[in-house]
């Protein structure tokens, strides 16, 4: 049988797992591999190290540093795909007749390039980019990002056309998949990847609340002052925030807010602790893109779930979480469900509603459409 081999451009090196577009990543290659695919990895890298881990599951790795100033200023390519020209990438790509899957918009510069027409070529779009740009613009209060968040999003929303050239897009919830196939038809909804295997929560009762995910995104920080403004807690049963690299802001007002507790950039092994432990799991977004991956791993391995209808939007898992619009009714659930009992057979009902979004599966879509 001959050998099934593809190209993986990352926007961003995939080790460790710890923010959510990383993490769809890495779970995928991992996937893959365990399904008989050979990876030949292309990363860009900015701030993170080269990781020995990912020779584990690819026959190749290529890293690419990431331009910090993208000299196209005033050029309609997003900064975000600009700065990840490379031409040793074209040309490493252009060397054989193995597909590509482009992850994300921001590594879609070489998408239309002539010398990869032949190419069977897939982009993996983690978000409509330029919408997700909108709702930084709209939340956030730094005057110069602010400036940035706009014009990138219309920038995006432009470039976008691009995608006529993918053979395939893979869209990652089912109202972004919704809106690119109205414009692109070879699109198809590929859930998230996640890495959860399966283990649930212990049975009985947890001791805090928790929230959890990269504290240096604004609508992650935005989700942490509301909760901060809105949440009714005690010493007794706190809520626990948990994530990367906070800002001084974040971590005054989490260390200053009576039954709130900070866990700085915890491992791993830590977080997984975390999100098995808790009681509650407090989830509320202020924008809808994507399917949130705090929200996949805390049904996958934690107790009760409570989310306002923007975190659940197109994701279809609506009938597993305890739905507030209001703080009143947040609170209310709170209190509710502070004691209640979390069975294993709970948790078994949830794992069959779950089916669809096993990373397995997740490979098996990828490699039907990719090595037809």
């Amino acid at each position: 049988m001959e050998a099934k081999i593809l190209h993986i451009v990352s926007f961003d090196v995939p080790y460790p797992p710890d923010y959510g577009g990383v993490m769809d990543v890495f779970y995928k290659i991992r996937a893959l591999h365990e399904a008989g695919v050979r990876i030949k990895l292309h990363s860009f890298q900015y701030g993170r190290r080269a990781a020995a881990e990912l020779e584990k599951y690819c026959s190749e790795i290529h890293y690419y540093p990431r331009k910090k100033i993208y000299t196209g200023i005033v050029s309609r390519v997003p900064y975000i795909v600009g700065s990840r020209i490379n031409p040793e990438l074209l040309e490493r790509l252009a060397s054989d007749g193995h597909p590509v899957l482009f992850e994300g918009l921001h590594t879609c510069a070489y998408l239309d390039h002539p010398i990869l027409k032949s190419k069977l070529k897939a982009v993996r779009m983690h978000n409509v980019e330029w919408q997700y740009y909108r709702g930084l613009f709209d939340h956030s209060t730094e005057t110069l990002k602010t400036i940035y968040y706009a014009v990138e999003s219309k920038r995006l929303q432009r470039y976008e056309s691009v995608l006529v050239h993918a053979d395939h897009i893979f869209a990652i919830s089912k109202t972004e998949t919704e809106y690119l196939e109205s414009r692109y038809p070879q699109t198809s909804l590929l859930f998230p990847f996640h890495g959860v295997s399966g283990e649930s929560a212990g049975a009985g009762t947890g001791k805090f609340m928790l929230y959890h995910g990269n504290l240096s995104v604004p609508e992650n920080e935005e989700a942490v002052n509301w909760l901060i403004q809105h949440l009714e807690t005690d010493e007794d049963f706190p809520m626990i925030i948990a994530g990367k690299k906070p800002g001084q802001t974040l971590k005054n007002s989490i260390n200053g807010k009576s039954g709130f507790r900070l866990i700085e950039n915890p491992s791993a092994g830590e977080m997984e602790n975390l999100i098995k432990e808790a009681q509650l799991h407090i989830l509320p977004a202020f924008q809808s893109t994507g399917v949130k991956l705090k929200l996949l791993r805390s049904l996958f391995s934690g107790r009760f779930v409570l989310s306002n209808p923007m975190m659940l939007e197109g994701t279809g898992l609506e009938d597993l979480c305890l739905i507030f619009k209001r703080p009143s009714e947040l609170n209310a659930l709170i209190k509710e469900y502070q004691n209640a009992l979390y069975s294993p057979d709970l948790f078994s009902r949830r794992a069959e509603l779950l089916k669809n979004f096993d990373d397995r599966k997740g490979a098996e879509q990828i490699i039907r459409t990719l090595f037809p």
